[in-house]
């Protein structure tokens, strides 16, 4: 298993779709603060109104918080697509499926080969967030530090949940095209407006207003500004128990061409 996670490893580090959606990251992260300060010079140079004042300082928990800056949670999630579909794409897991004790182990070593993957694209976030931050504001060291770690763990936990949804559509069932529609959906929250229909047709079934489908989906509490602890990881790990079991089973089942 070891050696088949290394395969696994060294396969996506080299994949060009990585390495690009990477370099967007990147870029991305290190162009928000800026980005966002010519806007307000802009906005203030334009408006009559009274000028918009442009914070000096940031908070160094903030940016440890915001580790999927702008369009990177995206990103992360079509580059985890496309590595767990490259082996059923180019006819690499034919050669190794069938060394292995159960085809499944292939499934669970590429979502274990997520993990780092996962690490690496939201610490690109952080650090090219901080460079684009120095750029333009002070960055203040204050006793939040440590909150904005708790939110960095949780978005972490709960990005590699949504992998598992991921994994079982692009790499279980080997549908790419819909993998691909997922993961932009699932990265840019786009997938609360049909949250919010369940939500307003539960309501006229059983007159439950208080009901909200996206507080409990793993892609609503990633892009919420503060997820709560308790909610993160239980969404977590329920979304996990679900889909990785269901990916692995899937797949021990399915014949491969």
């Amino acid at each position: 298993m070891g050696n088949l996670v290394r395969m696994d490893l060294y396969r996506m580090f080299k994949g060009k779709s990585f390495k690009v959606c990477l370099i967007i990251a990147f870029v991305l992260a290190l162009g928000q603060t800026p980005f966002a300060k010519l806007l307000v010079t802009l906005a203030n140079t334009l408006s009559n109104e009274a000028a918009i004042p442009v914070p000096e300082t940031a908070r160094l928990s903030s940016i440890f918080a915001d580790s999927l800056p702008l369009l990177n949670g995206m990103l992360v999630m079509l580059s985890a697509t496309m590595f767990f579909h490259a082996d059923v794409e180019h006819g690499y897991i034919k050669n190794i499926a069938g060394q292995m004790p159960k085809k499944g182990y292939t499934v669970l070593s590429k979502f274990l080969a997520a993990i780092p993957h996962n690490l690496v694209f939201m610490l690109v976030g952080v650090i090219g967030n901080l460079i684009g931050t120095l750029l333009c504001q002070k960055i203040t060291l204050e006793g939040g530090v440590m909150d904005g770690v708790r939110i960095f763990l949780l978005r972490f936990l709960l990005l590699q949940s949504i992998c598992a949804i991921l994994l079982l559509v692009s790499g279980s069932l080997g549908s790419k095209s819909l993998g691909t529609v997922l993961a932009v959906l699932l990265g840019m929250g786009l997938l609360g407006l049909i949250y919010g229909a369940i939500d307003a047709g539960l309501d006229q079934l059983f007159r439950n207003k208080g009901f909200a489908l996206g507080n409990y989906m793993p892609d609503q509490i990633l892009g919420s500004a503060n997820p709560k602890t308790v909610d993160a990881l239980v969404v977590s790990a329920v979304t996990m128990g679900i889909f990785l079991p269901a990916a692995i089973h899937v797949f021990d089942r399915k014949d491969i061409k």
